[in-house]
């Protein structure tokens, strides 16, 4: 039987602070969505407001992946 101390130390590193959070899903973009991707990061470094909306439903991307 594990120990108290062994327990606790475990239950720790799942849920204490420094847990790691499970990884998002990298985004895979077609050659065409990159291309549009960074002519647009060239000409503005930051894509924000109704740009990177009107970016975001060109590419069938969401607003999150086009930051």
């Amino acid at each position: 039987l594990p120990s108290g101390s062994e327990v606790s130390q475990e239950s720790l590193l799942l849920h204490g602070p420094f847990a790691r959070k499970p990884k998002r899903i990298r985004t895979a973009f077609s050659p065409s969505q990159l291309l549009r991707l960074e002519r647009a990061f060239e000409k503005n470094h930051y894509v924000v407001g109704a740009e990177r909306k009107q970016l975001a439903s060109s590419l069938s991307l969401s607003e999150t992946q086009v930051r």
